[in-house]
């Protein structure tokens, strides 16, 4: 039997990540990235505004901060006006399969070194393993 010592596995997931990277989607989604950035540069700055000052306010109270409704309001406003962008449904669409993607790969590589290594579900929790201890 072959063992990989840490360098050669690293080796091999940086082999893996360049493959990954190569991909369609992948390719795609830094395309995307970049139409994103060089032509809704005013609707991404308000979005990150609008989401830093409700972040403000989570912190200094919350619902019950006299700003609340109108920190809320602005938010789902640029919201709204950026993630309509059909560029930008693309873009959290394909960053969302090579999530599952990656997720997926966590999963296998999971199983194959042992059924009682945790991995991500589904849903993005550690799945319970049992008490087996060796």
């Amino acid at each position: 039997m072959i063992y990989l010592n840490r360098t050669e596995i690293l080796l091999k997931a940086y082999e893996v990540a360049d493959e990954i990277k190569r991909s369609p989607d992948f390719t795609e989604l830094l395309r995307l990235k970049k139409h994103i950035e060089e032509n809704f540069k005013e609707e991404s700055k308000a979005y990150q505004i609008a989401n830093s000052k409700f972040g403000e306010i989570q912190v200094l109270g919350g619902q019950y901060h006299p700003d609340f409704k109108k920190t809320v309001l602005e938010l789902a406003s640029a919201k709204k006006t950026l993630f309509e962008k059909e560029e930008v449904k693309k873009y959290l669409s394909l960053e969302q399969k090579i999530q599952a993607d990656l997720d997926d790969l966590s999963r296998v590589l999971a199983s194959i070194v042992s059924s009682h290594v945790k991995a991500p579900n589904e849903l993005g929790f550690l799945k319970e393993s049992s008490c087996h201890a060796g």
